[in-house]
């Protein structure tokens, strides 16, 4: 049985745990929603509910804060990615990764990857976020998909993502070619997946 101290130890531990978890969405929220320029403390704060002093306990800056919200950020990539039926075929495999990208989080982390440009410490979280994210996805993809997986796998892997961050990048102003250039990539993944 847990004495007294151990007690409030752990209940004091799961409320910061709690108020923690509203600062980080409420910071992705302001940057789906208002962008990084106006994702202040301030602005995170008032969206969070929390006093300033509760906040500062937990993050005492902004760039602090920042970091872990990568991190959040990575944690709901991953589940939004691992959340569907294990996909058996390459191309259910590109419907799972287009959809992670054509959500509201690819726009908060497109408002963190040009902010990082001048910002090294948050550059360094989303690097390790990226590698982080890759590497489960990757780890999913080869333990489920049907068959062998081609000799130039990796670079077939990296090659969508990049193409996927492009396309989504450029449907934020039009999504005139999307769908072609998805059915496309379609096609290209099948001649690679049904290569001898």
């Amino acid at each position: 049985m847990a004495s007294p101290t151990e007690g409030r130890r752990r209940s004091d531990a799961a409320r910061s745990g709690r108020t923690r978890e509203r600062i980080l969405q409420a910071a992705v929220d302001s940057l789906i929603e208002d962008g990084y320029a106006a994702t202040s403390i301030g602005a995170i704060q008032s969206r969070s509910g929390v006093s300033r002093g509760a906040l500062l306990h937990q993050y005492p800056n902004k760039a602090h804060l920042l970091v872990d919200a990568v991190r959040h950020l990575s944690d709901q990539q991953v589940d939004e990615v691992l959340a569907y039926s294990e996909p058996a075929t390459a191309e259910d495999w590109m419907t799972v990764l287009w959809h992670s990208f054509a959500t509201p989080l690819f726009g908060a982390v497109l408002e963190l990857w040009v902010a990082a440009r001048t910002d090294a410490d948050l550059r360094g979280a989303l690097l390790r976020h990226q590698r982080d994210l890759h590497g489960g996805i990757r780890e999913s993809i080869t333990r489920n998909l049907e068959g062998p997986l081609p000799e130039n796998f990796d670079s077939v892997f990296e090659m969508t993502l990049t193409y996927f961050r492009g396309l989504a990048l450029t449907t934020i102003l039009s999504t005139n070619h999307r769908d072609r250039l998805l059915d496309d990539w379609r096609a290209t993944m099948r001649s690679v997946f049904s290569s001898p």
